[in-house]
């Protein structure tokens, strides 16, 4: 059974694949309690769901595409449920803190975007999304060796951007080109989940 707070079809608004019409899996419950979480769901809605429960909400939508989100999916053993849905031609992506990434390997692509930037992780993920906001200490991020894609957000409002943190991470995808790229869930912009 899953803990699942919402199924939905939108549009992918960050990181990589944003643009992408994707189906959103969005899972109960995170390991940590982020002041500047943008989805209270995770926190207060739960339906257990069977594997065949949630495909048969997901069938109907037209994209092949499934992010699995939360709160935090790595708290739960999903490799099995992620197998399902790519059995059924669907191409996986998973948004995670790292919290354990053994237990999202089998994702055909994960988006790490740790929390804590004392302990970044390395390994076991496709891109990085860092959340920034004007009093982020940047440096870390600035120092960070990776060949991976590193996206900084802006931290927005819940349901809209905060321009002044959006202006800060264009100035500094502008100051180091080679190092950022810019994700600015596109979804707040537009005004669509």
């Amino acid at each position: 059974m899953l803990k699942v707070s919402s199924i939905f079809y939108s549009i992918q608004g960050e990181g990589f694949h944003a643009g992408r019409a994707f189906i959103f899996i969005r899972l109960f419950g995170c390991n940590l309690t982020c002041d500047f979480c943008d989805d209270e769901l995770h926190k207060t809605t739960m339906n257990e769901l069977t594997f065949d429960e949630v495909y048969k909400k997901i069938q109907n939508f037209p994209s092949k595409n499934i992010i699995i989100t939360g709160g935090e999916p790595s708290i739960y053993m999903l490799n099995d449920f992620i197998e399902f849905l790519q059995e059924k031609n669907y191409f996986v992506s998973v948004e995670s803190n790292g919290y354990n990434f053994s237990n999202i390997k089998n994702a055909n692509w994960i988006t790490y975007s740790p929390k804590d930037w004392e302990n970044i992780q390395n390994e076991g993920f496709d891109e990085y999304k860092f959340i920034v906001d004007k009093s982020s200490d940047i440096e870390k991020l600035i120092n960070l060796k990776s060949d991976k894609e590193i996206f900084i957000q802006p931290q927005n409002f819940m349901h809209k951007p905060n321009m002044n943190n959006v202006n800060y991470c264009v100035e500094l995808v502008k100051k180091y080109p080679d190092k950022f790229r810019l994700s600015l869930q596109m979804h707040k912009f537009i005004g669509v989940d």
